[in-house]
């Protein structure tokens, strides 16, 4: 083959399709696996590279084709790009080493491929012969429909049931059933594809921005005439995780909770169906934005929108013409409208995840770190930038995933007419050098305004109010609350009555006690006044009688003696009289010890009882007493009542133990304020000077105290079982305490806001040199 007369390579799979825009064609390169798509220009073109016909005559035959001027230049440039892609049998080798390559992709987004399953697929396909009859497509309709009405119906279950999925112990199974199912996804595609008659000849994972992910190459779908075929095989692994997810509901629905069948479709429904709608979302790179563009007929349709879009742009700023403004009405609808949907999105995301990244570290107080970041984002942007505008590299897509599209290696088409203007020279030279000059100046300035200008070291920190005075109101006692006199935001003084709790039942136990009292009493005057000659006489003639008793009783059971030894007396006689003797003396003792005891009066223990008696009774009293004066509950501190109305109110008729808290009362005309300071920055910090606090509730007022005291040690440190390494790298702090006048009553304990210490006045460069020492970690010192 003469080195003019090029000749395609005769491996290549080539099919005609036909689009919305014209009949395209698709050209598979049967060793890399890499498709490419041509117009009619570049179709024809390569059909004529047979080997023998010369560059000039196929030049010559294209302009007759097209009526149109093609230059020599740019149907070199145009070989020379089939040459790089391997398309031309003197290239062959070009594009061979890519195949053999297992891991392919950038950073962001890797592709390994683990195996190749295209008889393993064969298989399937014939297997599974049935699952692609319109009989059975209609009855997975039906159940997803089904499905989707059940799990409309019981949402509510639904969502209570999820909350299995939130613990540690569920992360296992969940990514063990989710692989299995990603992987049947994967293989759905693939099956699909083998079913229509393609090859599929790569199966592997991936990882998104460091995501794992499955993945099947079904690009020989790019080669079947039919749209109908290529949607299918791009459906196949939606459609089968939806029949999926409806036979998950049902089993989730008919079994038991404590069914391991039922916690596998609970994850099955919670996975699959995320991913469902995840796969949908044409802003996506997948299966939604595939089927949208196979749908529309639009390959590599991201890339081209944001392309588009960029254009547009420049446009608008008043730069040179977009590379894609010679583009059909139907594809600058379709760039237009998915560029803006695709690109807002994307732009809103970014730019949400950097507000809230920046003020983070503005709430930490890291300047450099915040100056840091927005340098990198910068970068970021400016490379994204450049990309939507079509200055960046075309091989790389605009959102940077590394992603291609099937028959994403198209070639440019060589132009039918003359090569455009030349691109004028770059009048912006002068402007550069005026924009450094400008930065030399501004920066000398700066300089000198850091060795002669002074600053105020600042140190900022969150707070915290507090009252200076505050006082819990608490019950004495026990008891049931009968009423409630104040409410939130009332002003009391100290001694005012809060609160009164029932004292019926404290009354009636000093009525009791106070009987029990008047009784001992008595009892001891008896003991104290001893026997009165009544009682002795009394007890002396008590004495007499039983003794004469004794004479009577004895004197009978003499005669009745005597007349029992005769016989005349029965046994039985005898006996009662004898008993009537014992008892005689009986009673006779009793009285005589009856009569000592009178005579001798009241014991001193006796007494001593009575007394003992008479004092725990008092004391009872006195306790009793005490608890009906504690049944007024009074505030022990003058201030507001800062209690809840509600709480209050719901304290009526409630019953309280002792040291139940009623209402907190706290004095708001003095607060005290608690700023916490990091520990690097405590240095500059002394007692007596100037605070300036600005609370979240009024940002557009300012208070101002003085510092009061300082902590003397840092709190939020390291636990004792945490190495030296982690102790360094714990965020301590240390409280700074102020106290500022609240006459207005604005501020409330509890409230919050930012504030700032004043410190010396130091030289600006100082200051800087300070902020730059500060963010370097102490622990560098040790490495010199």
């Amino acid at each position: 083959m003469s080195p003019a007369a090029p000749r395609l390579r005769r491996d290549l799979i080539v099919r005609e399709l036909r689009t919305a825009d014209g009949t395209v064609a698709i050209v598979k390169n049967a060793r890399t696996g890499d498709f490419f798509r041509f117009g009619d220009v570049e179709h024809f073109i390569t059909q004529q590279c047979d080997g023998e016909t010369p560059l000039e005559i196929i030049r010559q035959r294209t302009e007759a084709r097209f009526g149109g001027a093609l230059a020599p230049e740019r149907l070199g440039a145009f070989l020379h790009r089939l040459a790089k892609a391997g398309l031309l049998e003197n290239a062959a080798a070009a594009g061979s080493a890519r195949r053999d390559r297992r891991v392919r992709g950038s950073l962001l987004y890797l592709r390994f491929k683990v195996a190749d399953p295209n008889r393993l697929f064969d298989r399937l396909a014939r297997a599974l012969r049935v699952c692609y009859t319109p009989h059975f497509c209609l009855l997975c309709a039906a159940l997803v429909t089904a499905a989707v009405g059940t799990a409309v119906a019981n949402w509510s279950d639904i969502t209570q049931d999820l909350s299995r999925l939130y613990r540690l112990e569920a992360i296992p199974p969940f990514l063990a059933i989710t692989f299995i199912a990603a992987s049947a996804h994967e293989f759905a595609h693939g099956v699909t594809c083998k079913h229509f008659g393609g090859e599929v000849h790569e199966l592997g994972f991936m990882l998104i921005y460091l995501q794992p992910a499955f993945y099947c190459n079904v690009s020989d779908a790019w080669l079947f005439p039919e749209k109908s075929k290529r949607l299918w095989v791009g459906f196949a692994g939606p459609y089968f995780e939806l029949t999926l997810w409806a036979l998950a509901v049902f089993t989730w629905r008919l079994t038991d909770v404590d069914i391991w069948a039922n916690y596998v479709a609970l994850i099955v429904m919670a996975g699959s169906g995320v991913k469902t709608l995840l796969n949908f979302s044409p802003l996506l790179k997948l299966d939604g934005y595939y089927l949208l563009s196979d749908y529309l007929d639009a390959p590599n349709l991201r890339r081209r929108s944001f392309r588009y879009v960029g254009g547009l742009m420049r446009r608008l700023w008043g730069g040179v013409t977009s590379p894609m403004a010679e583009v059909t009405p139907r594809e600058r609808r379709l760039y237009l409208a998915y560029g803006l949907l695709a690109a807002v999105p994307s732009l809103g995301l970014l730019a949400v995840a950097s507000v809230k990244t920046m003020g983070f570290l503005m709430a930490g107080g890291q300047p450099f770190a915040l100056a840091a970041f927005v340098g990198l984002l910068s970068a970021k942007v400016r490379r994204r930038a450049r990309k939507l505008f079509g200055t960046g590299s075309d091989d790389d897509d605009w959102d940077g995933d590394g992603d291609d599209d099937p028959a994403d290696e198209e070639s440019s088409p060589p132009a039918t007419s003359s090569d455009g203007p030349s691109r004028p020279p770059n009048p912006h030279r002068r402007r550069r050098r005026k924009r450094a000059l400008t930065g030399l100046v501004l920066a000398a300035g700066a300089g000198v305004l850091g060795v002669f200008g002074h600053a105020r070291l600042r140190v900022a920190g969150p707070f915290s109010i507090l009252p200076v005075r505050n006082a819990d109101v608490r019950t004495e006692t026990d008891g049931l609350v009968e009423q409630v006199y104040v409410t939130e935001g009332n002003e009391v003084r100290a001694g005012d009555l809060v609160a009164r709790l029932s004292d019926r039942a404290h009354r009636t136990d000093l009525a009791k006690v106070n009987a029990q009292i008047r009784e001992t009493r008595a009892r001891l005057r008896m003991l104290e006044t001893g026997p009165t000659a009544d009682s002795i006489a009394l007890a002396r003639t008590a004495v007499a009688q039983a003794r004469t008793r004794l004479q009577y009783a004895r004197a009978r059971l003499s005669r009745n003696q005597q007349l029992a030894d005769s016989g005349v007396l029965t046994r039985i006689d005898l006996e009662n009289s004898e008993e009537q003797a014992a008892t005689a003396e009986h009673d006779e003792a009793e009285a005589s010890r009856r009569l000592a005891a009178v005579l001798h009066g009241s014991r001193p223990e006796e007494v001593e009882q009575a007394r003992a008696e008479l004092a725990g009774l008092e004391a009872q009293r006195g306790y009793l007493e005490t608890e009906l004066r504690q049944v007024e509950v009074r505030s022990p501190v003058s201030g507001i009542v800062a209690t809840p109305a509600r709480e209050l109110a719901d304290l009526a008729g409630q019953n309280v133990q002792q040291g139940s808290l009623l209402a907190k009362v706290y004095d708001l005309k003095r607060l005290t304020v608690e700023v916490t300071v990091p520990e690097r920055e405590i240095a500059a910090v002394r007692v007596g000077e100037p605070v300036a606090l600005k609370a979240r509730a009024y940002p557009n007022r300012t208070f101002h105290g003085v510092v009061t005291a300082i902590a003397t040690s840092a709190d939020a440190g390291p636990s004792p079982t945490e190495s030296a390494s982690a102790a360094a790298r714990s965020p301590r702090s240390i409280l700074v305490i102020t106290e500022i006048d609240n006459d207005s009553l604005l501020l409330k304990p509890g409230m919050s806001g930012e504030a700032k210490v004043f410190g010396d006045r130091l030289r600006i460069v100082d200051v800087v040199l300070r902020r730059l020492a500060l963010t370097l970690k102490v622990n560098l010192w040790s490495w010199w």
